[in-house]
């Protein structure tokens, strides 16, 4: 079949490498792609807040199965403009991605259905939030209601921290994603990602994961879109993962199909593994960056066949997604300056090089200029590679790090820290 990929980030092109791996991809589009997605499919522009335009792209082009990659195409509702138009789709409605579309939906779900998540309030007004912060006290989380790019999160561990994340908020930082706000309890336990695919109806889990948000070594420094991952968390052992599939994912699942919102997709949710149990911090609507490229790089299924049965509502019809047991790690290598305002335009050299050693780069914000690979956005590369341990994983990845040339770049060196000091213990 003829498939589709929209997006253009690092999580993209591990998507576009896999897709491109299955006997079932005739040919593979990405828009609007980078340059690593060209290795693997036909680069276009095209734009997907155009639902008009990319309908009839699919139709002129015969696509047979649509994925959307970044969550802002979903809360927009580009899903169910191509679903009107009887194409296949990978990715929740409108309606069912307000689970990561808006924080407040989320929060309130959770209490209807009684999922584990922390306390919380939901407010509109700088005197509401304020209000809200002196009953919470500190620690304390403040998040922007929207979609602020993983940037709308502020972890406060002092009163001052969570007065300032209030102001920023409501002064307009994040947006429109900023109109609200949810002011939540402070978990304690040590946070992972866990993955699973259902078509509204069957819930198969898919995998495990652990980010590093902060943006520098020792988990310091502010929040980004995340620094490295490694793929599976052992952390999130087979009982826990066996919970949050009961008490969690599948009232989810029950809950929105209830409610007249059906959803069909990747459920991406963020754990804390707290001593009452797994508690949801929040879920997003799309595999997550970077936690898809080390998940990918250990999926020995047919990712088209498990993308399309979720579209076409017959997952439970299909094998179950199969894994190596070995680790995948990565490493984000950032334009210096991220997660401010990163420093663009240099030059990058060395991926073959680092590829030649046994490790996958996956492109998450480049572009060529002149001939030149250079770095185009703040997260730049996703330096990849596999081992049978997390030790041996971290050690792959970083000497593929080592082996390129990224002068205006940087990244952190502890990439996997937790789980290393576990295995030498």
């Amino acid at each position: 079949m003829n498939i589709l990929l929209l997006g253009s980030g690092g999580r993209e092109h591990a998507l576009a490498w896999k897709l491109a791996q299955s006997p079932l991809c005739d040919r593979l589009w990405a828009a609007p792609g980078n340059p690593g997605i060209a290795e693997h499919a036909t680069c276009i522009a095209l734009d997907a807040a155009d639902h008009a335009a990319v309908i009839a792209f699919c139709e002129e082009n015969v696509i047979g199965l649509v994925v959307i990659g970044p969550e802002a195409p979903l809360v927009d509702g580009l899903a169910d403009s191509l679903r009107d138009k009887g194409f296949a789709v990978f990715g929740p409605s409108r309606a069912a991605a307000q689970l990561e579309g808006s924080k407040g939906f989320t929060k309130d779900l959770c209490a209807r259905a009684n999922i584990p998540t922390g306390g919380y309030v939901r407010v509109s007004t700088e005197a509401d939030a304020m209000t809200s912060l002196a009953k919470f006290g500190a620690p304390v989380v403040i998040k922007a209601d929207g979609l602020a790019a993983g940037k709308g999160v502020t972890v406060a561990m002092t009163m001052a921290e969570a007065e300032e994340a209030v102001r920023d908020i409501f002064a307009g930082r994040f947006g429109e994603a900023g109109a609200e706000a949810v002011i939540e309890e402070f978990l304690e336990g040590e946070e992972a990602s866990f993955f699973a695919l259902t078509d509204g109806s069957t819930i198969v889990p898919f995998a495990s994961a652990q980010d590093h948000k902060r943006v520098g070594d020792g988990d310091t420094g502010p929040n980004t879109g995340g620094m490295g991952a490694y793929s599976p968390a052992p952390v999130l052992t087979p009982i826990l993962e066996a919970e949050a599939m009961t008490k969690i994912i599948a009232p989810t699942v029950k809950t929105l199909a209830d409610e007249g919102m059906p959803y069909s997709g990747v459920l991406f949710l963020g754990l804390m593994l707290t001593r009452e149990g797994p508690k949801l911090i929040e879920y997003n609507c799309r595999f997550g960056d970077p936690e898809c490229q080390v998940m990918l790089l250990r999926l020995e299924s047919d990712l088209v066949e498990l993308l399309h049965a979720c579209a076409e509502n017959r997952l439970g019809a299909i094998e179950p997604p199969r894994f190596s047991d070995d680790t995948a790690l990565t490493v984000v290598m950032a334009a210096n300056g991220y997660p401010g305002t990163p420093e663009k335009g240099g030059a990058i050299n060395g991926i073959a090089t680092a590829e030649a050693g046994g490790a996958k780069v996956f492109h998450a914000g480049t572009a060529l200029k002149d001939g030149q690979l250079v770095a185009s956005g703040g997260r730049v590369l996703n330096v990849t590679a596999r081992g049978v341990s997390v030790t041996e994983a971290q050690a792959r990845a970083y000497a593929a790090v080592d082996a390129i040339d990224f002068a205006s770049g940087f990244c952190r060196r502890d990439i996997g820290w937790r789980e290393v000091a576990r295995e030498q213990d």
